[in-house]
């Protein structure tokens, strides 16, 4: 796919598809980082809602969520909707299950609540929960990607030893099953598709962001390495709910546990959700934040619109003061790709390679970083 025809496409998806249905930043490495009190103001991309959700919990003053894509922005909005009017097990059976026999019922309780935008998106696609249907994340881009995968996965008969090294306790046995499907994922006609721009961009992965990682068969090689051999399998719900389809009351995110719902629901109206750019929401507040999370936003930006991303900084120093935390992820090296404003007024740090590999559930970038403001 040409350089001009492969960033149409990706804005193409997303401007108009829902992309991502579960956040693919692991929100447990970020708290652990950034350490969020009851003093924090905190500003973040939305994405599927779920990090901004877990983020809640550590009972911050405020979040600030924002999205371009006003899709995302529905999906955090029909959560927060679930929590304040819905029930637990509705809740986990939209967003745990990804699918509910009260799929329209449910929708009904919480539809008035939702803004026009959100609830036009809704009213068009709350077949997404549909039991007969596919659930909610095998919807979206990141869905059709998760498709893909499984279907490979079944193609080349490697079904049962994934389920089997999902459950094996043995680093030494999981080593062998893992040797097992690498032999087989990446041969074939896949071992070209993996790193078309076509399956990438479903994946929230722009042109550039793949040109940064280099061998996109042999980054992910590594990666699964680290998240299905290192780590302990059985724990990633990341992977899993990809894997089979949902998530389990053991093995899923904190925002979906029974016992944290109630506070979620205490602390839900300390949250703003917008749908703009970043500097746009900056622009039209008064608020300075104390941690901002920037997902892997640079990436999207880096090669293809470096004024954006000055204006982006320069917004983002405005409203940050001396001792503001700043996380994000890349699938660049380094960080020479920052602006010099935001060099020149940001302590940075790479958060340790061999933590993130032993840590990080999703594991997908290359590296981590956490900047604090002089």
């Amino acid at each position: 796919m040409t350089s001009f025809l492969s960033k149409y496409w990706f804005r193409f998806i997303h401007t108009n598809f829902l992309v991502y249905n579960i956040c693919w930043e692991d929100s447990d490495v970020d708290r652990h980082l950034l350490q969020i009190n009851p003093e924090t103001s905190l500003l973040t991309i939305t994405s599927a809602g779920c990090n901004v959700l877990n983020y809640l919990l550590e009972s911050p003053n405020s979040i600030h969520s924002v999205d371009i894509n006003p899709k995302q922005t529905a999906l955090l909005e029909l959560k927060t909707a679930f929590i304040k009017y819905g029930d637990y097990e509705l809740f986990f059976d939209f967003f745990g299950n990804g699918k509910s026999v009260h799929y329209e019922t449910g929708y009904q309780i919480v539809r008035t609540y939702l803004s026009p935008a959100s609830r036009k998106f809704w009213d068009n696609h709350i077949d997404y929960f549909d039991p007969k249907g596919r659930g909610l994340f095998y919807q979206g881009g990141s869905g059709i990607f998760a498709r893909f995968l499984n279907r490979t996965i079944n193609r080349k008969n490697l079904h049962n030893v994934v389920k089997a090294i999902l459950s094996e306790p043995s680093r030494e046995q999981r080593a062998e099953l893992y040797a097992k499907i690498k032999k087989k994922l990446w041969n074939g006609p896949e071992k070209n598709l993996w790193k078309s721009s076509f399956m990438l961009s479903l994946a929230g992965i722009p042109e550039k962001q793949r040109d940064a990682i280099g061998d996109i068969n042999l980054f992910m090689q590594q990666v699964l390495h680290n998240v299905f051999v290192k780590q302990n399998p059985e724990t990633n719900y990341y992977w899993r709910v990809y894997l089979e389809g949902a998530f389990t009351k053991n093995y899923c995110p904190e925002y979906l546990k029974e016992e944290n719902f109630e506070l979620m629901r205490s602390n839900i109206d300390r949250l703003i959700i917008s749908t703009s750019g970043i500097h746009d929401l900056l622009d039209q507040t008064n608020q300075t934040f104390s941690h901002v999370v920037l997902l892997d936003y640079m990436d999207w930006l880096v090669g293809n619109d470096e004024a954006q991303l000055i204006i982006d900084w320069d917004h983002i120093l405005t409203k940050t003061t001396k001792g503001s935390k700043i996380l994000f992820r890349t699938s660049y090296s380094n960080s020479d790709f920052l602006p010099d404003l935001a060099s020149q007024k940001m302590k940075l740090r790479q958060v340790d390679p061999d933590w993130i590999k032993l840590n990080d559930k999703v594991g997908t970038y290359t590296t981590t970083w956490l900047g604090e403001i002089r």
